[in-house]
């Protein structure tokens, strides 16, 4: 339970001092209000997740949380997870879903959240692939710098009291570790560097004014991220112009001398990362103490002279302008004695405030206030609302033989609903203890369509359980039905951080229990429940049916009733490719091409299912590309038209992809690289033009030290997938 907590505020005193008054230029107040701080004082600013306000100068608290598909707070809306948002190939629906996650955040009292997570995932074994938007740097981007831009506000709205400060993470390159291991030490050359893992970041930067940073975990070319000058000050400060805040990872600094021996010492290792500069230390605090590097011992080595201390005065600098830029310095909120651990002790006795009222406050570790009235922001139904059309607009149909998809009521009326996912809750990593609610997908059937159909269930199995014992009562319930919805996959303990995997088949006895529903010769539908992509290559090829859900948010089991049933009309697409089996991995559809034609023992080296994939229960016809002009100069710019049909009888959604490949670079490109898509709805029979622009931020890479365009011909490609697209030629000159 979490209880509002009254406010210990700033006087509204004429303002004694510049840093107290708002008609002082931001960059002055801060400098003002340096001067007047102890060396502890400074100190005490540079903690994340720990109390950090300081109530003789009337700073307030910064309060940062987790929000990766919502706020992670009891109570709190929970969308789809990352990579379902990524499924739903829709900026704008994603920037909506980011205004309501900090309109949330700010309710419970949180400031900043440690996400969008702009890894570009090469290696689908590691736990984080759910965290992710994909394998393709510009879809990662796109849809990272909505998320971005509805957290943070845009305009006027930039940063104000219902947005919050986003963190985009994690810098740089750690999608595609070393055996899929979580925080692998990586060897990436700066081709690599700036043509995968960057992109995102430098769209989060240029369109996204994203406000903060989080180094990675791993080493780098031989460096801790979190001790790496180059990577922070050469290439994200100088070569990208970004100006920010930046926050270390949990526990991160102290891993350059206990972990990677890079530091010799821990002292070293605060001085690496105050000099590759970073701000602030995320280190929570613990039951059994304080246990951060940017406390006592930062305070010891300045006053003995091994930290320079301007390097302190410049961290503290930039956490005080986040501050400001929030409008906490000039506001009610947050300025209280129980986030003072300076002088907190004697206020509290002079206040009498007592301990369980500290416990509350610092409940998960946020440290946060929730406003008054944050329970009526919550429970909008206009964020429930929106998390379901998330979570429609998230699904992805994989395979639809003979069109079973859309169910008809009047033909199956007793229905089997059997498996692991089919009656239980799965959000993925990231998620609050206890949602608002959760519709599980047997939950969402019997709601939506229990009037009509009688529904059934049976577990037939656990997660990642070798018991078949449950698994006869299955076969039994499905031999006496119509149809079976079959809802298997994985968990949170399957995969999530630090929850990798050598083997991508379904864990457990999950594909027996999908060969022995398919032995009973009922007509049935796979749904995928899981955070990664599997390798379900017995199910691709017998099962008639597949919907891929990811995780689907609160709204889960609503969202696939609508799918099974027609109401809603599938029309996500794949952002990462599904491998056959794991010695394909790493696999993914921008790959450079091979010095010899690839050829695997007893196996296609093709993927199960490839990037950009989705069907529909209607046909769409793409028209020939149709550029406005076929010769354009390096510096110009042309446009590329397709006329998008609606042929069949459903209303529906497609996702118009734009690739590009340069036929001859000076160093080698992929044969294809996404640059652009639009996600469109038309009724049957139905016609629609789609154009995308092309220039610079479409033919450009990066090359010694420079974004170029070079001359030369471009195959245009336009299309539903990675795998169905149609050519046009355009001369560079």
């Amino acid at each position: 339970m979490i209880v509002v907590l009254s406010f210990i505020t700033l006087s509204a005193k004429k303002s004694k001092y510049p840093y107290q008054d708002p008609k002082v230029r931001v960059e002055e107040r801060i400098r003002d209000l340096l001067s007047r701080m102890t060396l502890e004082e400074k100190v005490h600013q540079l903690a994340t997740q720990f109390p950090n306000a300081n109530m003789r100068l009337g700073i307030p608290n910064l309060s940062a949380g987790e929000c990766l598909h919502g706020i992670v707070m009891d109570g709190a809306t929970v969308f789809p997870q990352a990579i379902a948002m990524a499924s739903s190939w829709d900026p704008e629906l994603i920037e909506k879903m980011g205004h309501v996650v900090a309109k949330e955040s700010r309710a419970f009292g949180i400031h900043q959240c440690y996400t969008p997570m702009l890894s570009v995932v090469r290696d689908v074994r590691w736990g984080r692939t759910e965290e992710s938007y994909g394998e393709d740097p510009y879809l990662v981007g796109k849809i990272g710098t909505a998320y971005i831009n509805g957290l943070q506000g845009t305009g006027q709205q930039y940063l104000d009291k219902d947005h919050i400060i986003a963190t985009a993470k994690h810098f740089v390159a750690d999608g595609e570790p070393m055996a899929g291991d979580n925080g692998a030490a990586m060897d990436v050359s700066d081709y690599n560097l700036h043509n995968v893992h960057m992109p995102p970041f430098k769209m989060a930067i240029e369109q996204g004014n994203v406000r903060s940073m989080m180094p990675a975990h791993h080493l780098l070319n031989g460096i801790p991220c979190h001790a790496s000058k180059y990577l922070l000050n050469e290439i994200l400060r100088k070569h990208y112009g970004w100006d920010g805040l930046i926050v270390s990872d949990n526990q991160d600094i102290k891993r350059s001398f206990n972990t990677f021996k890079y530091a010799e010492t821990d002292t070293d290792a605060v001085r690496m990362a105050l000099e590759a500069g970073i701000h602030q230390e995320l280190s929570i605090l613990q039951p059994w103490g304080d246990n951060r590097l940017y406390g006592d011992l930062l305070v010891k080595a300045v006053k003995s002279k091994q930290i320079d201390e301007k390097l302190v005065d410049n961290a503290v600098y930039y956490v005080l302008k986040a501050k400001y830029d929030l409008g906490l310095m000039d506001s009610k909120e947050q300025l209280d004695a129980r986030f003072d651990v300076l002088e907190g002790e004697q206020y509290r006795r002079d206040h009498n405030i007592k301990d369980e009222e500290i416990e509350l406050v610092t409940k998960n570790g946020y440290f946060g206030i929730p406003r008054e009235g944050y329970r009526e922001v919550i429970n909008s139904p206009l964020h429930d609302e929106l998390a379901l059309e998330v979570a429609r607009k998230s699904v992805v149909l994989l395979k639809n033989e003979d069109n079973i998809l859309p169910l008809n009521t009047g033909k199956y009326k007793k229905i089997a609903v059997i498996g692991p996912n089919a009656d239980a809750m799965r959000l993925g990593g990231y998620s609050p203890e206890k949602p608002k609610y959760f519709v599980t997908i047997l939950e969402g059937l019997k709601s939506k369509y229990g009037e009509d159909i009688e529904f059934s269930y049976a577990k037939g199995c656990d997660i990642a359980s070798d018991d078949t014992d449950k698994m006869a009562d299955a076969v039994t319930l499905a031999q006496n039905s119509d149809l079976v919805v079959l809802a298997i996959g994985g968990s949170e303990e399957t995969c999530r951080e630090n929850e990798d995997r050598d083997d991508l088949n379904l864990a457990g006895v999950q594909t027996q229990l999908v060969q022995a529903i398919h032995k009973t010769g009922k007509p049935y539908v796979v749904v995928l429940l899981n955070g990664r992509p599997l390798s379900v290559e017995w199910t691709a090829q017998n099962a008639p049916v597949i919907i891929e859900g990811w995780y689907l948010g609160q709204e889960t089991g609503t969202a696939i009733a609508e799918v099974l049933f027609g109401e809603v009309n599938p029309g996500g697409k794949l952002p990462i490719t599904f491998p056959r089996n794991v010695g394909q991995v790493p696999l993914f559809y921008n790959k450079l091409e091979t010095g010899r034609p690839r050829r695997i023992h007893n196996s296609s080296p093709e993927p199960l299912f490839p990037f950009g994939f989705g069907l529909s229960y209607t046909d769409f016809k793409i028209s020939e590309p149709v550029l406005d002009t076929n010769i354009i100069s390096r510096n110009g710019k042309t446009s590329v038209s397709v006329d998008v049909t609606n042929a069949g009888q459903h209303n529906g959604d497609e996702v118009v992809q734009l690739y590009i490949n340069d036929l001859v670079s000076s160093r080698v490109r992929p044969a294809m690289e996404l640059r652009g898509f639009e996600r469109i709805t038309l009724a049957p029979g139905e016609s629609r033009k789609v154009s995308f622009e092309i220039g610079k931020e479409q033919l450009e890479y990066w090359l010694d030290g420079q974004w170029i365009v070079e001359s030369g011909d471009f195959e245009i490609m336009i299309g539903n997938s990675s795998a169905n697209v149609k050519k046009a030629m355009l001369k560079v000159k």
